[in-house]
C-alpha cells in the first residue's frame, strides 16, 4: 500500500510538471498534406536563393572558346582556335562585401518568419474553423430545444383559444416564433455544411474526430517576443540598414584581382610566339557618379522608414493584445451571466417539479423549465468557445 501511494504521489507530480508544458505546447497542424508540401518548398527555395544571394559578390570564371577560317592569298586556308579561362575578383568593396553577407542573411531570416506565420495562421484558421464548428452544434441544440418549447407554447396558446380565453393573434403569435425558429436552424444547418467545406479545403482530415486545443491567455511579454511578425519587420529593418551600407560602398574604392589563360591553335604558327600564355594582374577603381549622394540618402531614407514601420508594428501588437483582453473580459461576464441564468432555470426547475407533484403546475412546465436551463447551460458553453476562438488570435501570431 505504501508503494502505490508513492507511486500515485509521483503520477501527481509528473501531471503538475506537464501542465506547463501542454499549455505552451504548439497548435496541432491541421493542415493537409498539399498545403504543408507548399509551405516546406517555400521554406526550402528561401534557403536555396539566400545561399545564392551570400555568395553572390564571388565573381564566375569565364570559359571561352573561339575558332575562325579564312582563305588566304597564297591559297592556303588559315585556321585558327582560341580557349581562354580568366576571372576579376573584387576581394575589397570598402565593406560591401561583408554587409552583403549580412544583407542575405537578414533577408533569408525576415522570409522565413513570414513563411512561418503563413503556415501558422493557415493553421489557426483550419482550428478556427473547428472552433466555429462546435460553436454551431452548440447552436443546434438550443435551436432544438427551444423549438420544442415552442411546440408547447402553441399547444398551450390553442388549448386557451378553444377555451376562449385568448384570441388568435396570441395563437398566431407563438406559431410564427416556432416558425422562425425551424428557419434560423435551417440556416444553422447550411453554415455547418459550408465550414465542413471551408475545412476541407485546408484539411484532409475529418472534423468530427479532431480533437480541440484547450487555449489559455498567453502573457503580454510573450506575445510581444516571440511575435512573427515583429521578427520579421526587424530582420527587415536589420536587412534595409546593411542595404543601406552597400549602396554607401560602392562609391567607394575596389580591390580586384584578375587572370587569364590563353591557349590558342593555329595550322600558320608564328617563328618565336607561345600557343598558350597567361596574364594575371589588379586593379583599383572607384566610381565617380552625379548619383551618388541621392542614391546614398535613398538607402538611408528606405532604413529610417523601416525603423518607423518597426515602432508603429510594436504599437499595434501592444494594441491588438489590449483588444483581445478587453474582448475577453466581456465574454468572461457573458459566461456569468449565463450561469447565473442556469442556476437560476434550476431552482425554477426543482420548485416547478415539486408543484407538479402536487398537482399544481404540468409535465409540460417541468419540460419547458428544464428546456430553459439546459439552453441557458449551452449558451455558456457557447462563450466558452467564443472566448477559445479570441485566444486563438494570439496563438495565430507567436511561434513556439
Amino acid at each position: 500500500m505504501k508503494g502505490s501511494n508513492v507511486l500515485k504521489k509521483l503520477w501527481l507530480l509528473s501531471n503538475l510538471l506537464l501542465l506547463p508544458l501542454a499549455a505552451g505546447s504548439d497548435l496541432t497542424n491541421y493542415l493537409s498534406r498539399e498545403k504543408n508540401l507548399i509551405f516546406d518548398y517555400q521554406e526550402e527555395a528561401n534557403r536555396l536563393e539566400s545561399a545564392v544571394l551570400r555568395k553572390s559578390w564571388i565573381s564566375p570564371v569565364m570559359l571561352s572558346y573561339g575558332e575562325s577560317r579564312s582563305d588566304q592569298p597564297w591559297g592556303e586556308e588559315a585556321r585558327d582556335s582560341t580557349f581562354s579561362v580568366g576571372i576579376n575578383q573584387p576581394i575589397f568593396k570598402s565593406g560591401g562585401i561583408y554587409y552583403a553577407v549580412k544583407f542575405a542573411n537578414a533577408q533569408e531570416g525576415a522570409t522565413a518568419a513570414q513563411i512561418r506565420l503563413q503556415r501558422r495562421q493557415m493553421i489557426t484558421q483550419a482550428i478556427e474553423v473547428l472552433f466555429d464548428l462546435r460553436k454551431n452544434r452548440l447552436q443546434q441544440r438550443q435551436l432544438r430545444l427551444k423549438i420544442r418549447n415552442d411546440e408547447i407554447d402553441i399547444r398551450r396558446k390553442r388549448e386557451q383559444y378553444d377555451a376562449g380565453v385568448i384570441d388568435s393573434s396570441f395563437l398566431n403569435q407563438a406559431i410564427l416564433q416556432r416558425n422562425q425558429d425551424r428557419t434560423s436552424l435551417l440556416v444553422l444547418q447550411l453554415a455547418e455544411k459550408n465550414l465542413r467545406n471551408a475545412f476541407s479545403l485546408l484539411s484532409d482530415k475529418n472534423p468530427d474526430g479532431l480533437r480541440l486545443p484547450h487555449l489559455r491567455l498567453i502573457s503580454r511579454r510573450r506575445y510581444r517576443q516571440n511575435n512573427l511578425e515583429l521578427e520579421a519587420q526587424r530582420l527587415q529593418l536589420a536587412g534595409s540598414e546593411y542595404n543601406s551600407k552597400m549602396t554607401w560602398s560602392k562609391y567607394l574604392p575596389t580591390l580586384s584581382v584578375n587572370a587569364n589563360y590563353y591557349d590558342t591553335d593555329s595550322n600558320r604558327p608564328l617563328i618565336g610566339v607561345h600557343d598558350d600564355y597567361y596574364r594575371y594582374g589588379f586593379q583599383i577603381s572607384m566610381p565617380l557618379s552625379v548619383n551618388a549622394p541621392q542614391d546614398i540618402e535613398a538607402g538611408r531614407v528606405r532604413y529610417l522608414q523601416q525603423a518607423v514601420q518597426l515602432q508603429d508594428m510594436r504599437k499595434s501588437v501592444a494594441s491588438e493584445y489590449k483588444l483581445v483582453l478587453d474582448t475577453l473580459a466581456i465574454i468572461d461576464k457573458k459566461i456569468a451571466l449565463a450561469r447565473s441564468d442556469e442556476k437560476l432555470y434550476r431552482s425554477l426547475l426543482r420548485s416547478t417539479r415539486e408543484q407538479a407533484q402536487a398537482g399544481q403546475k404540468t409535465q409540460l412546465d417541468v419540460e419547458t423549465m428544464r428546456n430553459a436551463m439546459e439552453m441557458a447551460k449551452l449558451d455558456a458553453k457557447v462563450y466558452g468557445v467564443e472566448k477559445q476562438i479570441e485566444l486563438l488570435k494570439l496563438y495565430g501570431k507567436i511561434h513556439e
